[in-house]
């Protein structure tokens, strides 16, 4: 006589999925007695909802946390922004009119960094917008 052994797999409801997954017996335990002590009465069905609601508990947290960090003002520029930073510290400094080259330095050293290509950067982008002008020398004017 010959033995066929069929797995008979249940019928899945149409809009659903059937996973099958291996997790420790500990994790087994301890799921189904948060399921028997959470609901009353029969608790057929509840394994899918508590699984479903895990796995998308777990996808949420996942994408709500990226590695991107908010701007603290998305509306004005990050180099806009660094420059109002190395403003507002030569003028807490007492800079209110002119600066020189050595004051910038400073002043960028102490808020955007201290990278010569940094400096330079910052420097140019304050002439070029009309935020410094060049006097003379290693003079600048605050307008």
């Amino acid at each position: 006589m010959l033995l066929i052994h069929y797995n008979i797999m249940p019928k899945v409801p149409k809009g659903k999925k059937m996973l099958l997954v291996y997790i420790d017996e500990d994790v087994y335990e301890k799921l189904w007695e948060h399921i028997k002590t959470s609901y009353a009465g029969s608790v057929h069905g509840l394994l899918s909802i508590e699984v479903q609601q895990a796995i998308a508990h777990w996808l949420n947290e996942k994408q709500d946390s990226t590695h991107t960090h908010t701007q603290i003002n998305p509306g004005i520029p990050k180099a806009q922004r660094n420059l109002d930073l190395i403003f507002q510290w030569l003028r807490s400094k007492g800079y209110i009119n002119q600066f020189s080259l050595s004051d910038w330095n400073l002043a960028c050293a102490n808020t955007v960094g201290s990278d010569p290509r940094t400096v330079n950067k910052y420097l140019n982008l304050a002439l070029k917008i009309g935020r410094a002008k060049y006097i003379v020398g290693r003079v600048y004017e605050i307008v």
